[in-house]
């Protein structure tokens, strides 16, 4: 009998304990849930006719979902025929805007453009950096800092170009 009174009160007390610190670990859990999605696909839309899709990876998605950070991403620029690769991105789903860095490989016809960083406005299709740049095609190399394309295919490099012809 005198054992039971001690092992009862310590059984209470970590009962106590167990059950308190469940109920802030489930407010804690509620506070820093957000969603993710793996294997995301965007298709976007112009006139009934797909005008640019977005695969990646994995996105994790703001709390009020308007930025999604993506992994692996791919960007197919469908009227052009421009693909976009990078490591990660950022997507706003409200201006339809697209961040890229890391990695980043540009394929239009049969050049390459390499970039660490690359932002592209969806309304206007404006695509620029302010970073180096590296576009090479079959028979040439340019190098530069800072590039800016429109949709119409207009190109500029900004500073430090190089060429290169072979």
């Amino acid at each position: 009998m005198k054992f039971l009174f001690p092992f009862a009160f310590i059984l209470m007390l970590m009962s106590y304990f167990l059950i308190d610190t469940d109920r802030d670990y489930k407010k804690d859990l509620s506070v820093k849930a957000h969603s993710y999605i793996e294997g995301l696909r965007i298709v976007n839309k112009k006139n009934g006719v797909d005008s640019f899709v977005i695969d990646a990876k994995r996105a994790d998605f703001t709390r009020d979902e308007t930025i999604a950070r993506m992994e692996s991403v791919t960007v197919n620029i469908i009227k052009e025929g421009i693909v976009l690769n990078a490591d990660k991105g950022t997507y706003n789903t409200s201006t339809r805007d697209i961040e890229l860095n890391n990695n980043i490989k540009i394929h239009i016809k049969d050049s390459v453009i390499s970039a660490n960083s690359l932002s592209w406005n969806s309304s206007t299709g404006d695509l620029k950096t302010d970073g180096s740049i590296r576009v090479e095609g079959s028979r040439f190399r340019v190098e530069g800092d800072g590039f800016s394309a429109t949709e119409d295919q207009k190109v500029k490099l900004m500073k430090n170009v190089k060429a290169t012809f072979f």
